[in-house]
């Protein structure tokens, strides 16, 4: 008995300094170690959806800005010159050339408005100089001028039909604005989609660790009794082929632990994406943190129901919505009937050789005239314009049916969530006992084979069923976590926990209030 304590002693000694070199080694990944908040920090500074969804935020407010300055004056203004020498037939044999010089300035003050109006002022200024040159006949030349013209008017132009009313004068502000809230509500989307992927790619990489974790430790306890049956078999205690086993279990455990080490190259890999780094060539990425344990609270149909609403992709839709019916208000506008009517007043004044007569008569309005107008026109067939009215009718319905299909989906989605959540709950209560199970019979059947009293073939099977046990707690320590980032993001309740960070490295992300304990 006292052989068989030292026997059992040295082997689990053994396994004891093997299972601390293993940790050493991982410890010698520090300089590369993330805690799940700086894996979080990085990907807000580095990711580029996320930057490319705060572009197109600002890209929209900036849209928003540019339609409410579409009604703004427009000034306007011109100065030419223009010199020129025509011939004309004199009499049955003559020809003369007569010429002009003008020199004009306009300048003038458009303002359109959202009913469809447009008023226009304008000022406009001439001095002209002709002149007659004889050519077949004799005389000097005969100049008449400088005349100097000074012209102001007031003009009115009013659509009834086309292009009429404040419902298309606003169209594109209101457009724009909801554009505004959508890319608003999708970068949230993509923040919260950002932080969720990097989460769960964190939680998949310390899970492929520790898997590396086990399977080296079971390794290295196969190998070390592998190498105590071998001893057995030199010292005649058990025969040759009864160690075979135990070979046997020790290649198989390294070639589960190669294919764990490969999990792990790519669940880093994946991590290295997901916050901006794939570039990296440096020691790969390994998560420090240990999943936190997650309350579970009831969740009735009110909590569904404001999941419903609180979801950025169903607003996101909503917003779609509103802008289908926006659009479909105006659909056909380009191919209605046109109905113009405008209105002008024009004054004028004239100067012989001098300005100031010109600029007395303008004064005066002694020389003033007006003009009223009507303008119709009408496609001849109403085909195109009532196609394009359905057309858009037809796209406020689906965008209908868009909303009530996502409604469905994402109830269905945060249901299944809450499932899964509280099965993976439950899975990790039972893993838990498991392990404590399977690892007193690992040791007991142990016990026993260095008796005599069972197969080799047992011990492998306990071992395994140890091994299997510890994975399986810490799968479902991740899937618990994965649900509970699942059911956040559902919620839209994740960007909440990562409000300060966001605000610190993004001044230009929509604004969130207060923040809690990284997931």
């Amino acid at each position: 008995m006292s052989e068989l304590r030292d026997k059992r002693a040295r082997l689990w000694c053994a396994t004891l300094c093997l299972c601390t070199a293993a940790a050493n080694r991982a410890s010698g990944q520090e300089a590369n170690a993330l805690s799940s908040q700086s894996a979080v920090e990085i990907a807000i500074k580095n990711n580029p959806d996320l930057h490319i969804a705060l572009l197109q935020e600002t890209q929209a407010r900036y849209a928003v800005t540019a339609e409410e300055a579409l009604y703004d004056p427009v000034f306007g203004a011109d100065v030419s010159y223009n010199h020129s020498r025509n011939p004309s037939a004199n009499g049955a044999n003559a020809t003369t050339v007569s010429g002009s010089d003008v020199a004009a300035a306009d300048v003038s003050l458009s303002k359109g408005f959202y009913t469809g109006t447009v008023l226009r002022a304008s000022l406009s200024g001439q001095r002209q100089v002709r002149s007659a040159l004889p050519i077949n006949s004799v005389g000097g030349t005969n100049a008449f001028g400088p005349f100097y013209l000074l012209a102001g008017q007031l003009a009115l132009t009013q659509p009834f039909l086309r292009g009429a009313g404040s419902a298309l004068g606003l169209e594109s502000l209101r457009v724009a604005r909801l554009n505004r809230t959508a890319a608003a509500l999708a970068t949230q989307q993509t923040g919260s989609q950002i932080l969720h992927d990097v989460l769960v790619d964190y939680w998949e990489l310390w899970f492929a660790t520790e898997a590396v974790r086990i399977d080296e430790a079971s390794r290295d306890l196969a190998k070390s009794q592998q190498l105590q049956a071998e001893e057995q078999v030199k010292s005649g205690t058990l025969a040759k082929v009864d160690a075979l086993p135990f070979a046997t279990q020790t290649a198989q455990q390294d070639g589960a632990l190669d294919t764990a080490v490969t999990t792990v190259r790519q669940r880093a890999l994946a991590l290295s994406l997901a916050i901006g780094r794939a570039e990296d060539t440096g020691p790969e990425l390994t998560a420090i943190d240990t999943p936190p344990d997650v309350p579970i609270d009831e969740v009735d149909e009110r909590a569904i129901t404001e999941a419903l609403a609180a979801s950025y992709q169903f607003k996101q839709a909503q917003a779609n919505l509103q802008i289908s019916q926006y659009q479909a208000r105006i659909a056909g506008d380009a191919l209605r009937s046109r109905l113009d009517f405008t209105a002008s007043v024009t004054a004028q004044g004239l100067g012989n050789h001098e300005a100031s007569p010109a600029l007395s008569q303008f004064g005066r309005l002694e020389a003033v005239s007006a003009q009223v107008a009507l303008a119709f026109e009408t496609p001849v067939t109403s085909t195109r314009r009532n196609a394009e009215i359905e057309s858009a009718l037809l796209s406020t319905h689906i965008a209908e049916k868009q909303i009530e299909s996502l409604r469905q989906q994402t109830r269905h989605a945060i249901e299944l969530t809450i499932s899964q959540r509280n099965a993976a709950k439950r899975r990790l209560e039972f893993a838990l006992l498991t392990e404590k199970v399977s690892h007193d019979q690992a040791e007991g059947v142990q016990g026993k084979f260095l008796a005599g009293t069972v197969l080799a073939i047992e011990v492998q099977k306990a071992n395994n069923d140890y091994q299997s046990a510890q994975l399986a707690v810490q799968r479902a320590r991740v899937d618990l976590v994965v649900s509970e980032l699942d059911l956040l993001n559902y919620r839209g309740k994740l960007l909440d926990r990562y409000a300060d960070l966001l605000k610190s490295y993004q001044p230009t992300a929509v604004i969130l209030q207060g923040a809690s304990d990284p997931m």
